[in-house]
């Protein structure tokens, strides 16, 4: 390796590293880019062959996005020779989306815990159809990922009305100015809510308490647009979806637990088995609910759909060994 050269092109936002007249960009950002400027001064005063030889291995080992991502994540992340990145002991490629924002993350010096457990959840969900709509959906809406990887979206709903068990009619549950007629008082996230449609599951909603509804009984074809399922969005798709006196609160959702991203609403909309309401957007808050706040259900659920998906692949053994033993049966005989 002789003969070789090492430039650094230093700039407000990026740093240009040139080997051999190739250029590579990387972001100042990048946790490692001050470490390559000082290789690449050492590379430039060091007469010794050798140790310019292994500067430059180093340098290009810090500018290769696979082995950064295995230096810099201490070997959580493979790749199969080629352009797919694998999380360690699965065998699910993560998709370009994903990588795409892993990479940004790291060259941010972002913890990547919240990424990594996103995709954790995402491979336990039993369709696989479902990681491409996902995918659309947090790219076109920029939703948060929390570190234990729930990601954040918007239900639209009402306050659910509250009669007398005597006489039957509506409590007032709130003031209007008399001349004006508009309601004086703030929504609060004490009080309980409930979709505008109406359905079998999910009508009664309240901060801090899991809306489950069962996996089975949710549409999951993303090509039938309004049907069965817990629906949440984008706060751009339930800001016009309610009425005046509408109410949004903010959701956790499992990627574990998405089960359809329909087509016709540009990714704004989705059917999911269960959302956790933490806190109400258009009012007042008196408690903080955390994501801590469901990770205990979360994890019992997980649980639970383990051994049911566990007990359902032993019966699909079961299945194929009898076919299995059946038709070696019915070969020996014609072979007799």
């Amino acid at each position: 390796m002789t003969n070789s050269y090492l430039v650094c092109k230093v700039g407000k936002d990026d740093v240009q590293v040139i080997i051999d007249g190739l250029p590579k960009t990387i972001s100042r950002q990048f946790k490692e880019a001050d470490q390559v400027v000082a290789l690449a001064r050492n590379f430039n005063v060091s007469k010794d062959q050798d140790e310019r030889n292994a500067i430059l291995e180093k340098v290009k080992t810090l500018l290769t996005p696979a082995n950064r991502i295995q230096h810099q994540t201490d070997g959580r992340f493979e790749f199969d020779g080629g352009n797919k990145m694998y999380l360690k002991g699965t065998t699910d490629p993560i998709p370009n989306f994903l990588a795409k924002k892993l990479m940004k993350w790291l060259e941010e010096g972002v913890p990547l815990d919240g990424l990594v457990n996103f995709w954790k959840h995402l491979l336990l969900n039993p369709d696989k159809t479902v990681r491409r709509q996902l995918y659309g959906f947090l790219e076109h809406n920029g939703h948060p990922i929390t570190d234990k990887g729930y990601f954040l979206a918007y239900k639209a709903c009402k306050v659910k009305k509250v009669y007398d068990t005597e006489t039957g009619e509506e409590k007032v549950q709130f003031k209007y100015n008399e001349d004006t007629g508009e309601q004086e008082e703030k929504y609060t996230q004490s009080l309980t809510f409930a979709p505008y449609h109406s359905g079998a599951h999910g009508m009664v909603i309240k901060c801090g308490t899991p809306i489950t509804m069962p996996r089975e009984e949710c549409d999951s074809d993303p090509e039938r647009t309004c049907s069965a399922g817990l629906h949440v969005g984008s706060m751009e798709y339930v800001h016009d979806f309610g009425y005046s006196d509408g109410v949004i609160l903010e959701v956790l959702v499992s990627p574990r637990n998405v089960v359809a991203v329909p087509t016709d609403y540009n990714n704004t909309k989705m059917r999911t088995c269960e959302y956790f309401p933490i806190a109400i957007s258009n009012g007042e808050n008196e408690n903080i609910y955390l994501e801590s706040d469901y990770t205990a259900f979360d994890h019992k659920q997980m649980k639970k759909d383990l051994q049911e998906y566990e007990s359902a692949k032993r019966e699909q053994i079961k299945d194929l060994e009898t076919e299995l033993a059946q038709n070696s049966e019915i070969s020996a005989s014609l072979m007799a």
